[in-house]
């Protein structure tokens, strides 16, 4: 009972945490910020470009072109293109590339950088470029990403201001119309941006950087002792040490970077499932620091919070797997109002937190086509049912492992990515399910079985969270199924093909 409590006393906290956070945005929405002052021309800094790369096919020609046809003076901007691919056709595109703008570009100075070995991972690609810039920022981007002429004139000026230390453009989508998955995926990645960066960044509260998309003061990064980091996701700990050294970071809602979204469930759980193993490391080494940190309580909770969200479906899937077992005990000892109470406020809260994150993200001036349902099931929040309620075994699996398993990095899918080579999976052929798979369909099953027997037993409130439960792992289990081979009478999810798509054309250097 001790341990249900606190699950559940967890994930209200978080609720009411993420309802201040919509609220804010709501309150707060509008303009971007200005930057206090802008460089003179002659005055504009030496800047470098960073495109951390592995096994990205014809992607790396893609990256190294947007940033040579960024509209900055070439005789202060750098290029670096470091090259951590394991496949030899990455590296080739991307020396043949380099080599090309040397010749078209005479006044940009290019580097290609290929380490000894992955140690660190892109983290160790970023430290290993930054011990060899010369520029005073370093922008960096994934090679997925489009990036418009005017990035730095947008991005550099904020810099005027002695106390940012970076600033961040926020991720927009090419391939967000592919499909309900896609859809989904961009739903949820902009209730992200939106509340948990928006929000915090416009109510003075720290915000994390993306890994890409963004620019850092070269200092800022030493200050914060670089890129020296130890888990998958080397952008969360870069910012919590650059907040406790008192920098800053910029966030800008409506400045927006196309990238793409994994179009395969199989790619976007793994993304997920890295990304979760990272922030468990991260929680448990920084969670002191922060604490010790000499930077305003107001500020030391909201980090605390934010990286404690990593135990999200660990606190989630304890609770609703314990949601009968509580009610009969709490029934046995005449508690069951309390118990009705502390179930029934988790839902609600939870549920009207959903509403109005998908309420506030159709009413955006950019927002994408509203998923088509029923009027009268226009109230469900469908991101929040399909994929937290669907992805909550790989994700608490995924949790757990961060804190014994060693750090791997695999690429996310992509068009244009190298198909065959180590870490890619977006074309897997074994029908050999991994132990994630047969986790989520096994936890769909016994919320189905748990539903039913709630409804015979009259615990009706108790058969809500069951029967979510069943509908997003079943969800999400089906379309696993589909990618390893498993039709279920279903036709088959074919992979995509490679090469680049739905994007929009290289723009043309800006003379």
């Amino acid at each position: 009972m001790i341990v249900v409590t606190v699950a559940i006393v967890f994930l209200l906290t978080m609720a009411l945490y993420n309802i201040a956070l919509v609220l804010t945005y709501r309150a707060k929405r509008g303009p971007d910020p200005e930057p206090t002052a802008l460089f003179s021309d002659a005055d504009l800094p030496r800047v470098t470009v960073q495109l951390p790369v592995y096994n990205e096919g014809t992607l790396a020609e893609q990256c190294l072109r947007l940033a040579a046809a960024l509209d900055y003076p070439g005789d202060k901007l750098e290029i670096q293109y470091l090259d951590d691919s394991d496949d030899e056709t990455t590296s080739e595109i991307g020396k043949a590339t380099v080599e090309k703008l040397r010749e078209e570009y005479p006044d940009i100075t290019f580097q290609y950088l290929r380490r000894g070995n992955r140690h660190g991972f892109k983290a160790g690609a970023l430290l290993y470029g930054t011990e060899r810039a010369t520029g005073e920022y370093m922008a960096i981007f994934d090679a997925d990403f489009i990036i418009p002429p005017d990035f730095l004139r947008k991005t550099i000026h904020f810099f005027t201001d002695p106390g940012v230390g970076a600033v961040q453009a926020r991720w927009d989508y090419v391939n967000e119309g592919k499909s309900l998955f896609t859809r989904l995926q961009a739903n949820k990645l902009d209730a992200h941006q939106m509340f948990e960066q928006t929000a915090r960044a416009r109510s003075g509260r720290p915000v994390i950087f993306h890994g890409t998309a963004g620019v850092w003061r070269a200092s800022a990064l030493a200050e914060a002792g670089g890129w020296d980091c130890m888990s998958e996701v080397e952008d969360v700990e870069i910012t919590v040490r650059a907040t406790l050294a008192g920098w800053r970071v910029v966030y800008l809602d409506n400045f927006r970077l196309l990238s793409e979204l994994p179009e395969t469930i199989n790619g976007f759980l793994r993304q997920q499932m890295r990304w979760r193993r990272g922030w468990s490391r991260g929680t448990a080494h920084y969670s002191g620091l922060i604490l010790r940190g000499d930077i305003p309580w107001r500020n030391k909770l909201d980090l605390l919070l934010r990286i404690h969200l990593t135990w999200g479906p660990i606190g989630a899937l304890i609770m609703i797997l314990s949601v009968l077992p509580y009610f009969s005990i709490a029934a046995k000892y005449g508690l069951s109002l309390p118990a009705t109470l502390l179930y029934t406020s988790g839902l609600v809260i939870s549920l009207v937190t959903r509403h109005f994150e998908q309420k506030t993200l159709i009413e955006d001036p950019n927002a994408r086509a509203p998923i088509a349902l029923h009027p009268l099931l226009k109230f469900l929040p469908l991101n929040y049912l399909l994929f937290s309620m669907g992805t909550l075994w790989p994700l608490t699996q995924a949790t757990f492992e961060g804190f014994w398993q060693k750090p791997v990095w695999e690429v996310t899918p992509k068009s244009g990515t190298t198909a065959n080579s180590p870490g890619h999976h977006a074309l897997i052929k074994s029908r050999r399910l991994p132990g994630y798979v047969i986790g989520t369909l096994a936890l769909g099953a016994l919320g189905a079985g748990l539903a039913l027997y709630s409804a015979w037993s009259g615990f009706f409130l108790a058969g809500i969270f069951y029967v979510m439960l069943a509908i997003g792992c079943g969800y999400i289990g089906i379309m696993l199924l589909r990618f390893f081979g498993y039709y279920l009478g279903f036709p088959p999810a074919s992979a995509p093909p490679p090469g680049p798509k739905d994007q929009p054309p290289l723009p043309g250097r800006t003379t």
